[in-house]
């Protein structure tokens, strides 16, 4: 019996095909690189500050569920799709470049970030105000009526300028929608900002204070109108600023 030779080369071929093509059940490579990516950024944090993460087991668990919660996956699906990768090293190498060079950018923008700060920080028109924490996990049990305060730590006497908020924030469900309050204390009358953090990511809020005011403190607060027991939320790069010259007069020197 004569066989076909294209037989065996298709045969070759849908075994080839049938190794590599990935399951439903396995996340998508973009998909993965997203997930590791804040999964890699976790970590960190976690040796970051060790002595802390060690001794609490709990909240080291909390961080790597925030991170689950929002690609909305299961460990489970991040093993399982661990596991297939690991035995697609072609696919996997892949994924972990494209982390490498985002890494390699987010570290440029750090450390333009911390450049710029150091000049701020010299510079009296614009100011890095020190707060007690650059970054922390919200959860519903820590959270005094359902809200986070915060305070500059120092004590402002400076008439009119710009106040600002600025955090990054990871863990924010679909359904979680918290609120972002910013005052600015002045002698006679306080200043109040609100707004909806709607997503994950960079948040950044400020006050614009007339110059005929002069500030005095400078708080607010992170509200959640609905908690529940699983919440996490992690907040980090955390930061309060004050520059000199209103957004009026900064698009009066522009023009």
């Amino acid at each position: 019996m004569k066989v076909n030779p294209i037989i065996p080369i298709l045969f070759l071929a849908f075994f080839i095909f049938a190794c590599s093509s990935r399951p439903s059940y396995v996340l998508s490579e973009k998909k993965m690189e997203k997930v590791l990516y804040d999964v890699y950024l976790a970590e960190a944090e976690i040796n970051t500050d060790y002595a802390a993460f060690s001794s609490d087991s709990v909240r080291k668990q909390e961080l790597l569920n925030s991170v689950l919660k929002k690609h909305k996956i299961t460990e489970a699906v991040l093993d399982t799709s661990l596991v297939w990768y690991s035995g697609h090293l072609d696919k996997y190498f892949k994924i972990h470049e494209n982390l490498n060079k985002r890494y390699t950018q987010a570290s440029e923008k750090l450390k333009n970030i911390e450049e710029t700060t150091t000049k701020s920080n010299i510079n009296p028109d614009h100011l890095i105000l020190p707060v007690e924490k650059e970054r922390f996990l919200l959860r519903s049990s820590d959270l005094l009526h359902n809200a986070y305060i915060f305070e500059a730590d120092t004590t402002l006497s400076r008439y009119g300028g710009v106040y600002e908020l600025q955090f990054n924030a990871l863990g924010l469900s679909a359904s979680l929608h918290p609120v972002a309050t910013l005052c600015v204390q002045c002698r006679d009358t306080t200043f109040v900002k609100r707004d909806t953090i709607n997503q994950n990511g960079l948040f950044i809020s400020s006050i614009d204070i007339p110059q005929g005011k002069q500030a005095r403190k400078l708080y607010g607060s992170i509200y959640f109108p609905e908690t529940y027991s699983q919440m996490m939320v992690f907040i980090h790069n955390f930061t309060l600023s004050y520059s000199f010259r209103s957004q009026s007069e900064k698009k009066l020197t522009k023009e």
